[in-house]
């Protein structure tokens, strides 16, 4: 599969450039280290996301719906149409989909909530994943990107955490794990490791039922006309 390095540049470029956004956003995945070394990468990444501080989801979220306009971002699920919580939407551009998840780092508790539908489109599961003794500054660092600085889950954080993962097929791939292991300081490897391996996770599943657009819409209808005869006959 061909690397979708241009695609990813794209998109954090958009995001970057909007004030608003940029102070919201977190950039994650296997891309990072590539973005630490201003390296191109020749892989084709499929756990790029990105975390958004949790009382801003929504707002992400409308500012993508207005983006959508003007560039080729669709938004192709989200866990709020289909649960009563949160858990954050995604989107698709190009051929890139990029995960949008709400996090919150209190207490030096780092929480974040992802979500995935089965194939079926039947069930989805939220997922909340708390990660305990955690510091801003061991997790979240600033680089310089275009002319800008963006924020970045660290280097440190994003080994960590595919250390614990069995290694799915190509991502990472071994160049990955080598510059993570090189940019990494060893230090804050070392407690955040440590972090990672007490990390709880919470897990819920549950049913999507479509929602029955023609018995909506017929209700409205009549809704509206229980209105006009309310206001005729008060008219009267």
């Amino acid at each position: 599969m061909n690397s979708n390095y241009n695609d990813i540049i794209d998109i954090i470029l958009t995001f970057a450039s909007d004030e608003e956004i940029k102070d919201c956003i977190l950039i994650s995945g296997s891309i990072v280290p590539y973005l630490v070394m201003n390296k191109e990468s020749n892989e084709y990444h499929t756990d790029f996301y990105i975390l958004v501080k949790n009382k801003k989801i929504g707002l992400i979220r409308d500012k993508i719906k207005k983006l959508s306009k003007e560039y080729e971002f669709d938004i192709i699920s989200d866990s709020k149409k289909h649960s009563k919580e949160d858990f954050g939407f995604k989107i698709k551009y190009q051929g890139t989909i990029v995960g949008f998840f709400p996090y919150s780092l209190i207490d030096n508790n780092l929480t974040i909530k992802t979500y995935a539908i089965n194939k079926d489109n039947t069930k989805i599961s939220l997922k909340r994943k708390m990660i305990p003794e955690v510091k801003k500054s061991t997790v979240i660092k600033f680089i310089n990107f275009s002319k800008t600085k963006i924020r970045i889950l660290s280097p440190e954080f994003i080994m960590a955490d595919k250390e614990t993962k069995e290694k799915s097929v190509g991502n990472p791939t071994d160049e990955t794990m080598y510059i993570l292991n090189k940019i990494s300081d060893e230090s804050v490897l070392k407690v955040v490791r440590e972090s990672v391996a007490n990390t709880s996770v919470k897990i819920t599943n549950k049913e999507i039922k479509e929602k029955n657009y023609v018995l909506l819409t017929v209700l409205g209808a009549l809704i509206l006309l229980l209105l006009i005869i309310a206001y005729i006959c008060f008219k009267k």
